[in-house]
């Protein structure tokens, strides 16, 4: 079981959007929700960043804006700002109590994923594949065939969780299955899922597995 973070385990995508307006408003920047899910879900802050500062002409570093973001983002977590997406912790509960290897691999940096995970109480308990551990982000398979090497189990075995196409597209060329979650994007846009989910809510791992056909035993 590969998890994506962001939009799969916690409902953070609208709040990454705003904090990064937050920060960057006093550069005359600024990103509507739309916008947001539709180009930037699952780039990295560095990259969108990067990209932002060129289509603006702002002649700063945007690895040194990048990590502001990130941090921001950080104290909005310890106000209580995230929630677990619904239905995310039954289901993980589901997934505890059979011999399924878990992992998260995500395009997102270990700045905002240890306070997210420790949110959740999960910080610690699985292996984490991060934007650092990767050359090439989301919708590159690299992620995913790292996950499958660490959890040990061959990628045609492996159930993704992910809410974006850069994110489906990535697991479907790792040659995954992959169950799409419409937190973030519309079912349109993630026609290549193998299955598309509002949220978790009434599903248990085993349930899921034999919706898809799939052993539970990897």
């Amino acid at each position: 079981m590969l998890f994506d973070i962001d939009g799969v385990i916690v409902d953070s995508e609208l709040l990454h959007c705003l904090t990064f307006n937050e920060l960057l408003a006093p550069l005359g920047i600024r990103i509507s929700e739309a916008e947001w899910c539709r180009r930037f879900v699952g780039k990295g802050s560095g990259s969108i960043m990067r990209t932002l500062f060129a289509e603006h002409g702002i002649q700063e570093d945007p690895v040194e804006w990048a990590d502001r973001r990130r941090q921001l983002y950080v104290q909005r977590i310890a106000q209580g700002a995230l929630h677990a997406i619904p239905g995310f912790l039954d289901l993980y509960a589901s997934v505890r109590e059979t011999v399924l290897k878990v992992a998260f691999v995500t395009s997102a940096s270990p700045v905002t994923i240890g306070p997210t995970l420790r949110m959740l109480g999960l910080e610690g308990r699985q292996p984490v594949i991060d934007i650092t551990q990767v050359h090439a982000p989301k919708p590159d398979p690299e992620s995913y065939i790292l996950a499958a090497q660490v959890v040990g189990v061959p990628p045609a075995r492996c159930l993704v969780f992910e809410d974006s196409p850069t994110g489906v597209a990535a697991a479907k060329a790792a040659k995954m299955r992959c169950v799409a979650l419409t937190t973030t994007n519309p079912a349109a846009d993630l026609h290549g899922a193998d299955l598309i989910l509002p949220d978790f809510r009434g599903w248990t791992i085993q349930a899921l597995l034999a919706r898809l056909r799939l052993p539970s035993n990897s």
